[in-house]
């Protein structure tokens, strides 16, 4: 299995990240003026500088640090049904409905139907029994982790201020201490 450059780049960031001894801090945002709302989960150990750097760039792209409690902890599961290339694509789906309501998954989203990627949500104190359900279905896991969805419908930002807000995703992203950024934009 070939993992893109990004994503391996990533895990290694992870990996440094947990070597050290640091907590992990989440950090709501509020971005475009009560529009666009994330979640920023960083891990260091001074969490006053780590704000200072990141108010730099909330400033450039009008955005502060504010709840507005758009999102809701839950777990993730990524994982590959191996045996899915018989099914066609309605069968797959049906599998998938089927396989969440046993397992105890909330949802499940198709990532990568030829390759059979799959993404399941969960309760976060079921994320482990349901990592085990999935496994005892064939599925073989990738990732999984705690995370946080949007509790309302996706956000749709016109063109000109989606290019902007990638810039901004961009610039948080590159700050070492920021391991993930979740959000309610539709992509």
């Amino acid at each position: 299995m070939q993992l893109p450059y990004s994503r391996v780049q990533r895990i290694l960031r992870e990996c440094e990240l947990y070597e050290r001894n640091q907590t992990t801090y989440i950090l709501p945002i509020d971005y475009g003026r009560q529009t666009v709302g994330l979640i920023c989960k960083a891990r260091t150990d001074n969490l006053s500088d780590l704000k200072l750097r990141l108010l730099v760039i909330l400033k450039q792209h009008r955005a502060r640090f504010i709840n507005r409690h758009l999102f809701k902890e839950a777990g993730f599961i990524e994982a590959v049904l191996p045996n899915k290339v018989l099914l066609s694509f309605e069968d797959f789906n049906q599998t998938l409905q089927t396989d969440a309501l046993w397992c105890k998954a909330t949802s499940v989203t198709i990532k990568n139907y030829a390759k059979g990627a799959v993404t399941f949500q969960c309760q976060p104190l079921d994320l482990r029994e349901v990592k085990a359900k999935l496994r005892d279905c064939g599925y073989k896991i990738t990732h999984s982790e705690l995370g946080h969805s949007p509790k309302k419908a996706l956000v749709q930002l016109p063109e000109r201020q989606m290019k902007r807000y990638k810039e901004f995703l961009e610039q948080l992203k590159q700050d070492h201490d920021v391991v993930r950024v979740y959000d309610n934009v539709r992509v």
